[in-house]
């Protein structure tokens, strides 16, 4: 057997199975389709790049939200450091005006009542001795007000602590949802870019084979030129023709038409001109009867696709390749009525 058109198709492992064997449309027609799935795939992509690109910016979004958290997190907690350090001093210093006070009472208790034997041992006048009692109550007072003072700003670091802890707790709150958003930002933007690369690839695979079956459909179309040309023009293949073309068929209203003809099965391994192996669905068929590339539907055996010619192929015959020598004797040849759907 010669091969003719179905080339690229079998090549490439695009193929729609006939009657559960894989089988060929046509070059053009599988290009077509796969221009098709070109089309389809770079609207898929510019749609998942469009989301990548949302969510990337959400995604920058929500990290600046959450460097602000975190900036005015580590700012309260320096606050609040620095509110313990003056509450510490605070601390210290009431400490100190307490044990101040508490000397200065001792001494002006021992020191209240001046006689005669404390003005003769110390004080060179009573005069004297009062002035000294009031610089202790007035250093006693002093003392008492300070305390007061420092007790105030003790309370109010108080508050101030209590604030900024209530406002860290509440940071630090959001900055877990900020975290979390981030998180599941970031897993869909991997998602997304691992899908974009995934239709890059299938893109590319596409176009290669679009490509690749463009040559080979090419190569196919030139050979069906020349064996188109090179059948003989003998008197039997003119009769063949006339037998062609007053064949009984039918075309329906779907662009299919009925055809009948003698189906003879062969079991035969080898490789077709363009260098494909034979297989099942391969028909060989009378190019001047029914074009190479045509598919079609033969009662009995299922699907098939003109892909080959035979020297003995003329007018209303055709070749059923068999997966067995077996199963081309139980078919034989048989007259049906095969659909043509090119």
């Amino acid at each position: 057997m010669i091969a003719a058109a179905a080339v690229g198709v079998l090549a490439v492992g695009l193929l729609p199975g006939l009657g559960g064997a894989r089988s060929a449309a046509t070059p053009h027609g599988q290009m077509t389709a796969l221009r098709a799935r070109q089309a389809t795939l770079a609207r898929t992509q510019r749609g998942v790049l469009l989301d990548l690109y949302s969510l990337e910016t959400g995604l920058s979004r929500a990290r600046s939200a959450l460097q602000s958290l975190q900036a005015r997190a580590a700012s309260i907690a320096r606050e609040r450091a620095a509110t313990r350090r003056r509450a510490r001093a605070i601390r210290h210093s009431i400490g100190s005006a307490r044990t101040q006070l508490a000397r200065t009472l001792r001494t002006l208790y021992k020191q209240g009542q001046p006689d005669a034997m404390a003005i003769l041992l110390g004080a060179t006048s009573v005069d004297q001795a009062v002035a000294g009692i009031d610089d202790l109550r007035r250093t006693a007072r002093a003392n008492r007000r300070l305390i007061l003072r420092l007790r105030g700003m003790q309370a109010r670091l108080t508050g101030v602590d209590a604030r900024l802890q209530t406002e860290s707790r509440e940071l630090a709150r959001a900055q877990a949802r900020a975290e979390a958003a981030v998180a599941e930002l970031e897993v869909a933007a991997r998602a997304r870019t691992s899908t974009l690369a995934s239709l890059q690839a299938r893109s590319d695979l596409t176009r290669r084979q679009v490509a690749r079956l463009d040559v080979l459909a090419r190569q196919a179309d030139q050979r069906s030129a020349r064996l188109t040309r090179a059948t003989p023009k003998s008197a039997t293949a003119v009769s063949a023709v006339k037998t062609a073309a007053t064949a009984p068929q039918t075309r329906s209203a779907d662009g299919t038409r009925t055809l009948v003809v003698d189906a003879v099965a062969y079991h035969l391994p080898g490789r077709t001109a363009s260098g494909l192996p034979v297989g099942p669905g391969i028909v060989a068929v009378d190019p001047s009867v029914i074009p190479l590339g045509t598919q079609m539907f033969i009662p009995g055996y299922g699907k098939g696709v003109a892909a080959d010619v035979g020297a003995a192929v003329r007018g209303n015959i055709i070749d059923l390749w068999m997966p067995s020598r077996a199963k081309a004797l139980a078919w034989g040849r048989r007259t049906v009525t095969i659909t043509l759907y090119r």
